[in-house]
């Protein structure tokens, strides 16, 4: 006789939601945020739609579980003030070059420029996962105000997603064709110059 526990439930419901979320993430890469639909998802997954609003209460939680990545910016933030900029080139050279068509945050990237849910999301993840650790290191480890850390690092970020949009998405110019370790050094001085050089212009 088979006996159903509360650990079986939560087996099954955890490897359900895997279920989805794969089926997701392959839905979201092919069609983006706004043309991939739930009732799509939830048939290819096996599941009946509200299940899928049950568990990621609709297609932007959906949306956020599948594309849900670390890019792991506080780990390599502690060392010289003097490579600091190296650093962060070489972290977003490693996190990227392996990237295809299903990465999580090439599917944010693409949703973004005809969905404004994932435009949101995209922006919120980039805030929380880079911009926001950033700032507090420049702030209390190279004593900058919180305002000039903010600009530094919005110059920052504007310059690797920059990087990123031209060597991962659009792969033209330069910047697409580089060698790897070329485009770490290329962008790690630029970073670091925007970090540690004069103060840019105040933003507001």
């Amino acid at each position: 006789m088979y006996v159903c526990t509360l650990d079986t439930v939560s087996r099954d419901a955890q490897a359900t939601k895997k279920r989805i979320l794969a089926v997701a993430r392959l839905a979201f890469a092919r069609h983006g945020f706004d043309g991939a639909t739930i009732r799509s998802i939830a048939a290819a997954a096996g599941v009946a739609p509200n299940l899928i609003t049950r568990y990621f209460g609709g297609k932007a939680g959906l949306f956020k579980a599948a594309t849900s990545v670390d890019l792991g910016v506080p780990a390599v933030l502690p060392g010289p003030n003097s490579s600091l900029g190296s650093r962060i080139a070489a972290n977003v050279v490693k996190r990227w070059e392996p990237a295809d068509s299903t990465d999580a945050l090439l599917m944010m990237l693409r949703s973004a420029g005809t969905s404004d849910v994932a435009a949101t999301e995209l922006g919120n993840f980039f805030l929380e996962q880079a911009a926001e650790p950033l700032s507090e290191h420049l702030h209390h480890h190279l004593g900058y105000s919180r305002e000039e850390a903010n600009d530094r690092v919005a110059a920052a970020g504007s310059l690797i997603l920059g990087v990123i949009m031209t060597r991962y998405v659009m792969r033209t110019g330069p910047l697409a064709t580089a060698e790897p370790a070329a485009l770490t050094l290329w962008l790690g001085d630029r970073l670091q110059r925007l970090l540690h050089g004069p103060p840019p212009p105040p933003l507001g």
